[in-house]
């Protein structure tokens, strides 16, 4: 069974605080590469979100 790290993304609305997630996605997998990753932003911020991850991480809503 795999790991699962995972968190609440407190942006308060600001879609500008999405580049973070990008660089999040990158240092979370390179530091556990066994273990699935799962952020959860503001339900309003949930689709954009998804397309900064990438598919790297998971995205869940708030």
């Amino acid at each position: 069974m795999r790991q699962l790290i995972a968190g609440n993304w407190k942006m308060h609305g600001l879609s500008a605080a999405l580049s973070e997630i990008e660089t999040v996605a990158e240092t979370a997998v390179a530091s556990a590469p066994n273990a699935d990753i799962l952020i959860c932003p503001p339900a309003t911020l949930v689709s954009r979100a998804a397309q900064a991850a990438a598919g790297r991480i998971a995205i869940g809503g708030q």
